[in-house]
């Protein structure tokens, strides 16, 4: 009897254990221009629309030169189902006035110009109102088309 009591207490504790399962995570695909074109690495973040942010929901991506989204959460591959708030940072570089003493190499970084050509509008400063909803059984596609500083 003793065998069958502890197989019934593990089978419960495992049971128990079950319903604090995670929550299953789904694929994001998208495809994100900026002022009409794609970027290769145009970062884009994704928060929960209510600010509950945990492992499941927080999610970070970037797309490819055609504009293709590739999105994760921290957790894996996907986010939870719910409503979410997204953003986009996107940096360029170009060459500017040296920085710094005439006498540095002329390879030296100080003299690239880097900025960000998304609006504050758009981007992750916490400005941005762009959202989308995750459903469970659906294809979660988000598409966005946002305009650019240099447009």
């Amino acid at each position: 009897m003793k065998p069958f009591v502890a197989l019934l207490l593990l089978t419960t504790s495992l049971l128990a254990t079950g319903c604090d399962s995670e929550p299953a995570l789904h694929p994001i695909s998208g495809h994100i221009t900026l002022g009409g074109k794609p970027y290769d690495r145009l970062l884009v973040y994704v928060r929960p629309v209510d600010e509950s942010v945990n492992q499941y929901n927080l999610g970070v991506g970037e797309t490819d030169a055609t504009g293709k989204l590739f999105l994760r959460s921290t957790a894996g591959e996907g986010l939870a189902t719910g409503k979410y708030r997204v953003s986009f940072s996107c940096i360029v570089s170009g060459k500017g006035q040296t920085v710094g003493p005439s006498d540095e190499k002329l390879d030296d970084d100080r003299r690239l110009i880097t900025k960000d050509i998304v609006p504050p509008a758009y981007g992750d400063g916490g400005e941005s109102r762009l959202e989308f909803e995750v459903v469970p059984g659906t294809d979660n596609h988000i598409e966005f088309d946002i305009p650019s500083k240099q447009s």
